[in-house]
C-alpha cells in the first residue's frame, strides 16, 4: 500500500520550527504541572482542580453558581460537573438563593478538614514550582498567563483583528 503525502506550504514552513503550536505546548505545560501538584497532594481526598474550588469557597462563604464560574474564569457547565462530583463526596453543598433559580454553593465540614489537609501540601508544591522556575521567571509566567486569560474579555473586534494576522493558516 502506498501512502498519500499531503502538502501544506504554511505547514512545511513549520516543520522546522521547535514550537508549532502554542495551545499544544500550553497543553504540555498544564500536564507536567498538574503532575506535580497531584504528586505533592499525594493520598489527598481532592485534586488540583477540586482544590482551587474549595479555597474558593473558603473565601467567598456562600456564593452562586454563576459568580463562582466568574470568579474561576470557567464556564458554568464545568463548574456544574466539578461542583457536582464535590457534593456527592461532601465537600460541599448546594442550597437555594434569593429566588428558585439561583443555587448558592457553600463549603461543609468535610471540605474544609479536606484544605486543612491539603493546604499545606498544595504550599509544598507551589514552592517547589517556584523554586525549579526562580522567582523571575515565576513572576513572567504568571503575568503571561493573567494576560491570556483576558483575552476572552476582550471586545469581538479586536479578536477577529489578532485571527486576520494568522498567517494564512485557515486559507
Amino acid at each position: 500500500m502506498n501512502a498519500k503525502r499531503y502538502h501544506l506550504p504554511f505547514l512545511e514552513d513549520v516543520r522546522t520550527q521547535r514550537y508549532v503550536c502554542f495551545a499544544e505546548q500550553l497543553r504540555s505545560a498544564n500536564r507536567a504541572i498538574t503532575k506535580l501538584y497531584t504528586e505533592h497532594l499525594g493520598d489527598a481526598d481532592i485534586g488540583i482542580a477540586q482544590l482551587s474550588l474549595l479555597i474558593r469557597l473558603y473565601y467567598f462563604g456562600e456564593i452562586t453558581l454563576s459568580r463562582l464560574a466568574q470568579n474561576l474564569e470557567t464556564d458554568r457547565t464545568t463548574l456544574t460537573r466539578n461542583v457536582q462530583i464535590l457534593e456527592r463526596s461532601g465537600h460541599l453543598e448546594i442550597g437555594g438563593g434569593e429566588d428558585r433559580r439561583q443555587r448558592k454553593v457553600r463549603l461543609t465540614d468535610r471540605g474544609f478538614e479536606s484544605l486543612k489537609t491539603t493546604i499545606p501540601r498544595w504550599l509544598k508544591a507551589q514552592e517547589a514550582l517556584r523554586q525549579q522556575l526562580g522567582d523571575p521567571l515565576w513572576d513572567e509566567l504568571f503575568q503571561g498567563m493573567r494576560r491570556l486569560a483576558r483575552m476572552e474579555k476582550e471586545p469581538t473586534r479586536q479578536k477577529s483583528s489578532v485571527r486576520s494576522h494568522s498567517h494564512g493558516a485557515s486559507r
